[in-house]
């Protein structure tokens, strides 16, 4: 009776080719997006050589793209030759609610792929891979480079949005009456947890650049319950809330900057004060972990890291605070929020 090899599992060396393979589809993906065929194809399913018309490129070389991302469910071909969008390209267009066309298109892709290819000298050095490959720290990278910028806010929007109705909805506030977002940037999370506690009010903390264009606050209505302080986190935090929020601000850092953060943190903090750090924590052991994949690209990009919640009470414990629970918010999403207190 012949052998039943259907259910075998992969071999080692399929596991990794299968892995290293995705460098291809990432491309082409990348490429639709840049061409903008998903938005080309509202108008109705098209031939490749129409879609190669409007695009200025050849026809026969696009449409086996074309058909090789049909495989994969990118696009579908249909019976009669032509093309048409799947909910999977709906996405790559660029102004439908859930676009990720600023997250894939070919020129963020390139800055990704120079970064990635310094990570060997980054391993020898310990610097960020993308300050080797790009000759400047990646924040200062994106502010000499704006349509960049413009590119990583958007996709820091397209993560935070659902992120923030959870926490808001996690995170017990009880008796607090403010609450302040420090490194908050447009208001996004503030303005969740506004909407979702009523007697709150609020303090967006940011740089005096940012504070003055709170675009999440102003869309939600909230200006009469929100105020903006400039400020830099390394120096001093107004000591006036009763809730202190960082939203993936610590990851950003070095354990000498988060430390020196949470401390400007402590300085302003009542006995009954708390403090909510909202961070990926990592999980021990060898087990499935997509907080250690982000931390790999922490790694390519700053000087921070994602951390083990050991690490995080040791933090804590070094800047005069108490760990006092950590917070798991519903999946999807990978993040806790980490609350303390005076020590």
């Amino acid at each position: 009776m012949p052998t039943d090899h259907s259910q075998a599992a992969p071999s080692p060396q399929a596991t990794i080719l299968r892995i290293t393979s995705q460098l291809l589809p990432a491309r082409c993906i990348a490429i639709a997006a840049e061409l903008a065929l998903a938005d080309l194809l509202t108008k109705g399913p098209q031939k490749a050589e129409e879609l190669a018309d409007s695009c200025g490129i050849h026809g026969p070389s696009l449409f086996r793209m074309m058909r090789f991302l049909a495989s994969i469910e990118i696009f579908q071909q249909n019976e009669d030759g032509r093309f048409s969008n799947t909910p999977q390209s709906e996405v790559l267009r660029k102004h439908v609610p859930g676009s990720i066309y600023s997250l894939v298109r070919q020129g963020w892709q390139d800055v990704v792929w120079e970064t990635y290819k310094m990570i060997p000298q980054g391993l020898q050095t310990g610097d960020p891979a993308f300050t080797l490959a790009h000759g400047k720290p990646f924040f200062d990278y994106l502010a000499d480079n704006p349509e960049y910028g413009a590119m990583f806010d958007t996709s820091m929007a397209l993560m935070s949005g659902p992120e923030n109705a959870m926490i808001a909805e996690t995170y017990p506030f009880g008796d607090a009456k403010t609450v302040m977002d420090i490194g908050g940037g447009r208001g996004g999370l503030l303005a969740a947890v506004l909407n979702q506690h009523q007697s709150l009010t609020g303090i967006l903390f940011d740089q005096p650049q940012v504070v003055t264009n709170p675009e999440a606050i102003i869309k939600a209505g909230l200006e009469d319950r929100c105020d903006g302080v400039a400020g830099n986190f390394f120096e001093a935090i107004p000591a006036s809330a009763d809730v202190y929020m960082l939203k993936r601000i610590l990851h950003d850092w070095s354990d000498e900057g988060a430390l020196r953060i949470l401390t400007c943190i402590r300085k302003a903090l009542t006995a009954e004060d708390r403090v909510a750090v909202i961070d990926a924590i990592i999980k021990p052991g060898n087990d499935a972990d997509s907080n250690k994949y982000l931390d790999m690209g922490i790694m390519t990009l700053l000087q921070g890291r994602e951390r083990t919640a050991e690490e995080f009470e040791n933090l804590f414990t070094s800047a005069g605070l108490q760990l006092l629970r950590i917070l798991p918010t519903p999946a999807p999403s990978t993040m806790s929020i980490i609350e303390g207190a005076l020590a």
